[in-house]
């Protein structure tokens, strides 16, 4: 009587875990596809995080291409995640059905086998809606049970594909902005050579609709990386694709106007909906998407303002080439930039860090 009540409740124990293990599976896939936003995954984030920490510290061994091996831990995460959701509901549904094998669960002929291996056999023939095979529910809760699965497991599967082309058309768009951005800055991340390009050859006025276009890449992007924190993890050879990148050009453009320009011949350009919308817009893209997998402590506090200085004196020497105003006191207009940047400049150099590119990669003309 005590062995048969132990084996009773071994078997609930054993359904109860399944149960779990399957509701764990499904909330991440809930979270991270129907309603995706950083930081709101069970299991898929901190999956990510994992994965690209093994990946760079594989990429520093001796005998690998760094660029190499990181260019490869995108891709590698989205097959990790739809296999965790995959084998995860299949191995909960085999916890709760290895009790039924040789009662509600059985071979079609011959002997049922009963251990796990077999309730697994079942639980992912089933998961991927290929049919019962050799083992057949005998009961109505059973068949109940493996419909409810095979119903399950072509949801996931819809689901991760979709996740799968979601992902893709982002990243796609992303790398169309950031090559657009690094082309227009004259191919170094240089915030000058875009401001001077976005005067042509008349006044600022035709550039504050390219700006507002760049603002809504930017709203975009955050957006995009809200709702598939994986894009973080797409990390390619050629820096002019890194999230640092892209930031750097559109704040700096931005604190570059704000600073340099004439503050009375471009005031309704300085002071126009555009700019601020570009300032307001980088930053706050800056700030969510560096909360999102930074730590506090990642962020280095450390400020190099003589170099910032230097930077902006020869932006604002490029600048009156080109027959553009600036401002009648340098002085005062780099201790003005040198405000702004400081705003965000440590937060991009701690998130270039975390993608494993160097400041000289992510800001070259600065060299």
């Amino acid at each position: 009587m005590l062995a048969e009540l132990i084996s009773v409740l071994f078997k609930i124990f054993w359904q109860i875990l399944g149960i779990g293990i399957i509701l764990i599976a499904l909330v991440d896939v809930y979270l991270t596809v129907l309603y995706p936003r950083t930081g709101k995954s069970v299991v898929s984030l901190q999956l990510s995080k994992g994965i690209w920490q093994l990946f760079r510290w594989l990429s520093h061994l001796p005998g690998f291409r760094k660029q190499d091996v990181l260019s490869y831990c995108g891709p590698t995460l989205l097959v990790a995640i739809a296999s965790f959701w995959v084998c995860t509901t299949a191995i909960g549904f085999a916890l709760f059905l290895w009790p039924a094998l040789g009662t509600g669960i059985q071979a079609s002929s011959g002997k049922t086998s009963t251990d796990f291996a077999t309730a697994f056999y079942y639980s992912g023939y089933t998961l991927t809606t290929l049919g019962v095979g050799d083992l057949v529910p005998k009961t109505g809760f059973w068949r109940f049970v493996t419909v409810l699965e095979a119903a399950i497991g072509f949801s996931i599967i819809t689901a991760a594909l979709t996740y799968l082309l979601s992902v893709y058309n982002a990243l796609t768009r992303r790398n169309s902005f950031a090559l657009s951005l690094h082309h227009r800055s004259g191919d170094e991340a240089n915030a000058a050579a875009l401001l001077i390009r976005l005067k042509g050859y008349s006044n600022f006025e035709p550039a504050m609709s390219e700006i507002s276009s760049i603002t809504r890449d930017l709203l975009f992007l955050l957006e995009s990386h809200h709702a598939y924190p994986v894009l973080h993890y797409f990390r390619f050879p050629e820096p002019h694709y890194a999230l640092a990148r892209i930031a750097l050009i559109s704040l700096d453009l931005a604190a570059l106007i704000k600073s340099a320009l004439h503050p009375h011949i471009h005031q309704p350009f300085i002071n126009s909906d555009a700019v601020t919308g570009l300032e307001k817009g980088g930053l706050d893209m800056l700030v969510q998407l560096s909360n999102s997998f930074l730590d506090k402590q990642q962020i280095d506090s450390t400020e190099q303002r003589q170099e910032w200085r230097h930077w902006y004196f020869e932006a604002a020497k490029v600048i009156q080439q080109n027959g553009i105003e600036t401002v009648d006191d340098l002085e005062i207009g780099a201790d003005n930039y040198v405000l702004i940047r400081s705003n965000w400049r440590n937060i991009i150099a701690a998130m270039a860090k975390y993608m494993d590119y160097s400041w000289q990669e992510i800001a070259p003309y600065e060299q």
